[in-house]
């Protein structure tokens, strides 16, 4: 039986080596334009169009901004030699065929990823994922769509991912992993905060929290959005790995009381050869969007 470990464990070894020596797993984008504006989750994701980055590099969490007929896509970005994210912006414009390129807004000393933007009195605000830094921070842009400076925190101390916000019922409601401290990370526990005020340091914690205490539905996955007067929140499914599926759940109740969803849709990666994970699904106007963990050959280009 010794003997019989020992092998297999060798065995797992080799096998892991071969497969990094032969594939890269990265992360790519998916996108659609749709003549339907309407926000909501088509499902159709095998008529998707690819966007593909260099192999040093991958593109996640997409997250659009239309301006005069362009849309804007920012991501994280993270080059593989380096090993730490940053936010960048893709441009992309329907009909206009085109090798994308990323240019590089926000930088810091720890991983950034997840770049929540929404609007606010005619100003952009970003809410980047930072929890390497232990805080919930906000962004301000100074000159669209490549200059951005920080404001303050909305929460400090606090291990938060993938912060989504969304205005309901006169408030703001703010959306959160959190995880139990540094280095574990469990992608369990939905946290929800209000406040009156959208860009205050002093949001209250629902009494429900965390509201949802599940593997396979409480990350979030993009912009809480609403659909014939329904909110619905996109979701992560990390039960197999990190990312691995998506979820729409059906805002029930959201008061600052109670909190109620249900699980509507789930969305697999199993639409396109050597996907892994798909974990962002964000719209904006005619443009969708999913991003997409695939199996990548690192010496042939069709792959």
């Amino acid at each position: 039986m010794f003997i019989l470990s020992a092998y297999h464990r060798v065995l797992t070894y080799w096998k892991k080596i071969i497969y990094e020596l032969l594939f890269i797993e990265q992360w790519q984008l998916r996108y659609k334009f749709d003549q339907n504006t309407e926000t909501g989750f088509d499902g159709q994701l095998n008529t998707y169009q690819q966007i593909i980055p260099p192999k040093d590099r991958f593109w996640a969490d997409p997250f659009i901004v239309e301006e005069n007929g362009v849309h804007y896509v920012f991501v994280e970005e993270l080059e593989f030699e380096e090993g730490k994210g940053y936010i960048s912006v893709i441009e992309l414009e329907e009909g206009v065929s085109k090798p994308l390129k990323s240019q590089k807004i926000l930088e810091k000393p720890y991983h950034l990823s997840y770049p929540f933007i929404f609007k606010l009195q005619d100003t952009y605000y970003m809410i980047p994922e930072s929890t390497a830094n232990k805080t919930i921070d906000l962004y301000q842009c100074e000159d669209f769509p490549l200059k951005w400076r920080y404001c303050n925190a909305l929460m400090e101390n606090v291990i938060a991912a993938d912060t989504t916000i969304k205005f309901h019922d006169g408030k703001y409601w703010l959306f959160t992993l959190i995880e139990p401290e540094q280095g574990i990370t469990t992608n369990k526990d939905l946290h929800i905060f209000y406040s009156d005020d959208l860009l205050s340091n002093n949001w209250v914690a629902h009494p429900a929290n965390p509201v949802v205490s599940d593997v396979s539905s409480a990350r979030p996955a993009g912009n809480i959005f609403e659909d014939e007067g329904v909110l619905y929140r996109p979701s992560q499914d990390c039960s197999k790995r990190y990312g691995w599926a998506m979820s729409v759940n059906k805002i029930i109740t959201l008061n600052e009381k109670e909190y109620l969803e249900e699980k509507v849709t789930h969305i697999m990666p199993n639409w396109e050869r050597n996907l892994l994970a798909t974990h962002t699904f964000n719209k904006v106007g005619k443009l969708s969007m999913v991003d997409v963990l695939v199996k990548r050959h690192r010496f042939l280009s069709l792959f």
